[in-house]
């Protein structure tokens, strides 16, 4: 009985680490204060004991579970091509519109369109057009199908940087993110510079 609750709790800790990523990739660094997360995570889990949650913190530690993300991610980021693209535009619409687009999804109740503004032309009246845009389009080698985080990386250096990511789209070896044209410079920065 007191084996299954030990593992129990290991798996509850890995659980908590797993979903937050930032935390995971601190204890491989060493300088995370264990008896404060061990407390945070008891605080979340209300019935996990606190020294019970630090062994575990422990044991997961020293189990060489803990992998750092960043290297491979921070690797595959290196080899990419990233550019940025101003005069641009995304729009929202509800049907599918017959125009020239860079990026499109197709959502539940609408259409959106990531679009050159030089090249768009017969927008809709109906459709929503957000304007003062640029595009940083992040042409990947192909090993970014098996290496797990890359988006994560990308996401937190843009929010670092302290910057709103306005529209994501990752599909295949192509990442596209778009944000205010204030931002484009910064953002394009946070993400090449090593």
């Amino acid at each position: 009985m007191n084996r299954r609750i030990r593992g129990d709790v290991e798996e509850r800790t890995m659980d908590y680490l797993v979903k937050r990523p930032e935390i995971f990739t601190l204890l491989n660094t060493g300088i995370v204060n264990l008896n404060g997360l061990a407390a945070l995570i008891s605080r979340e889990n209300g019935d996990l004991n606190p020294l019970s949650v630090r062994s575990a913190l422990q044991k997961i530690m020293k189990s060489g579970r803990i992998t750092d993300y960043r290297k491979a991610t921070d690797d595959l980021l290196r080899k990419s091509k990233v550019t940025l693209q101003d005069k641009v535009s995304v729009i929202t619409a509800k049907r599918k519109l017959d125009m020239d687009f860079l990026s499109v999804t197709f959502l539940t109740d609408s259409v959106v369109y990531i679009v050159d503004e030089t090249r768009s032309k017969n927008i809709p009246r109906d459709a929503n057009v957000e304007r003062n845009v640029s595009l940083i389009h992040i042409f990947s080698p192909y090993d970014i199908v098996s290496t797990p985080g890359f988006a994560l990386n990308v996401v937190q250096r843009i929010y670092a940087a302290g910057i709103n990511i306005l529209q994501l789209i990752s599909c295949s070896n192509e990442t596209m993110i778009v944000v205010n044209r204030e931002d484009a410079v910064k953002a394009y920065s946070a993400l090449t510079a090593y």
